[in-house]
């Protein structure tokens, strides 16, 4: 038995290897015109140990009809290299910011058929592996398989020392094929096999200065089962986050980044392709999400001014066509529900719906955009550092002084509140959405049901102010419009005044609010 650097574990019988690894590596999406000019850039070739291996790699997946081991989070590979067939199964881990980081089982097998009794011993060999043993024992298993899709690709790699980090670089070129179906395959692959993993980060910084790059946050297989499945990109919600009460504060600010960022990148393609205004709204929650983060660890951990101002660009970008989407489906319907409204509302719709559409536009360029591929490998590289920048600190005495914080600042914001001045509702309704990010980071720490408790209560609040809120927002919108269409002028100004209208006779309870607010209670940690 043979311990590699990397974390590989290796056995030799037959001139070949069985592994057992953490795989981390970096995916990168670029244009298939850019592939010669990445071939021959000089960078890559002072970094390299010697030309590039090429080879033609043709990877069967497999998986059951009802898709047990994706359900599991697991994928199943076979792939033929150098004539021998070599299985592979990857499952559990992260991706965060693009950098993927997965577990992975390797050995050989005698056909183009997976040999699940060597992964299962193989997987056995290890602690903390009982969920892929136990989905690796499923009655029948073997035979339910069967392939489902299959990915073909001509691989340059080069094997690159970036300041005593050994990185393997990966061009793959192809496609994944399923029933005659295919879908394109350009991207590079970053893969650490010793060192750091800012090192990935910084070394696609430096690419992305002479070739227009993207971050991925999805693998060959992911995309494979997209062409299975046949279906759309859904809106992406953030998920629950658990955080360690031991972890350090450094480890739970790498941990909230990431799970924000999730969030941004899944839903990043369906504002590209589509058009549902929901994945949108979900993007930009998780950037929201990402900024309160950011000031809640700004004493220790202050955010780069250069990246902050690329995340403060993309609010810009997002939030203008997120306005755009809430006048055309929330706000523009309660004046149609008049029955005394004039015909041009149907064009004035119709505006909004052109507008909305221009907005998303420019809001799927900007993630097409070079800066927006700057913002996350920025964000990858300071993320990386985190853990020898930040002061170690006990992360429930950190959380609690924060949420105190953010309590106080909310009374006060709300007793400044007055409806003729928006800004300031405006100012409370942040504050209370801020504080209830900051319990949902740090949710874990807390007693469930008094927590539970504090966070409806915000979220309630911080509903009826944004109700206010979106009013004031199309007030302003429908203003610009009729400098924009001055034809339409009638029916923007009948929108505006049925709206103010309707501000005046369902105004807001400030002072209920108020009074919901000094009778909270902040939770008390486990």
């Amino acid at each position: 038995m043979e311990k590699c650097p990397d974390g590989y574990v290796r056995r030799h019988a037959l001139n070949f290897f069985y592994t057992v690894a953490m795989e981390i590596e970096l995916k990168l999406l670029l244009a298939e015109e850019h592939n010669d000019t990445l071939v021959a850039l000089p960078l890559l070739a002072d970094h390299a140990d010697g030309a590039p291996r090429r080879q033609h790699l043709s990877a069967h997946y497999f998986d059951t009809p009802d898709l047990h081991l994706l359900r599991h989070g697991a994928g199943l590979r076979v792939r033929q290299e150098n004539g021998v067939w070599i299985q592979t199964m990857k499952a559990g881990g992260s991706v965060q910011g693009g950098l993927h980081s997965r577990n992975e089982w390797e050995c050989p097998v005698e056909r183009p058929w997976p040999q699940l009794g060597k992964l299962r011993k193989l997987v056995g060999k290890q602690e903390h592996t009982e969920t892929w043993q136990h989905m690796l024992a499923a009655p029948e298993l073997k035979e339910r398989l069967e392939a489902l899709f299959v990915v073909e690709v001509e691989r340059q790699t080069w094997d690159l020392d970036i300041e005593g980090s050994r990185i393997e670089l990966v061009l793959d070129h192809g496609h994944i094929e399923r029933h005659g179906r295919q879908v394109a395959v350009n991207e590079i692959e970053l893969e650490l096999k010793d060192g750091d993993p800012s090192a990935l980060f910084s070394f696609a910084l430096a690419l992305h200065e002479h070739i227009p790059l993207r971050v991925s946050n999805i693998n060959k297989a992911q995309r494979g089962y997209q062409l299975c499945r046949e279906t759309g990109t859904e809106p992406y919600r953030a998920k629950a986050l658990t955080l360690d009460p031991d972890a350090t504060v450094a480890q739970a600010l790498q941990a909230i980044l990431g799970n924000c960022l999730q969030q941004i990148q899944n839903n990043e393609q369906a504002i590209i392709d589509g058009d549902d205004p929901e994945t949108l709204h979900q993007m930009r929650v998780g950037l929201r999400r990402l900024r309160s983060a950011l000031k809640l660890f700004d004493d220790v951990a202050p955010c780069p001014p250069a990246l902050a101002a690329d995340i403060s660009w993309l609010n810009g970008e997002l939030g203008a066509a997120r306005d755009a989407d809430v006048l055309l489906t929330d706000t523009l319907p309660l004046v149609q529900a008049n029955p005394g409204g004039k015909h041009g509302l149907m064009s004035l719709q119709q505006l909004a719906l052109d507008a909305a559409q221009t907005h998303r536009k420019t809001a799927a360029q900007a993630l097409l955009s070079p800066r927006y591929t700057q913002l996350l490998l920025s964000m990858g590289v300071w993320m990386q550092h985190l853990s020898t920048d930040v002061p170690d600190a006990p992360l429930p005495d950190f959380a609690q002084a924060t949420l105190q914080r953010l309590h106080k600042r909310l009374l006060k914001r709300a007793e400044r509140m007055d409806e003729a001045d928006p800004a300031s509702v405006h100012s409370t309704r942040i504050a209370a959405k801020r504080g209830r990010y900051a319990l949902e980071f740090f949710h874990a720490l807390y007693r469930e049901k008094p927590a539970r408790q504090y966070l409806k209560a915000l979220a309630a609040i911080q509903s009826a102010l944004g109700q206010h809120n979106d009013l004031v927002v199309a007030e302003a919108l429908l203003l610009e419009m009729a400098e924009q269409h001055p034809d339409a002028l009638d029916a923007i100004s009948f929108a505006r005044g049925y709206l103010q209208a309707l501000q005046g006779r369902e105004p807001i309870d400030l002072d209920a609010i108020r009074t919901t607010l000094q009778a909270l209670r902040l939770p008390r940690l486990h």
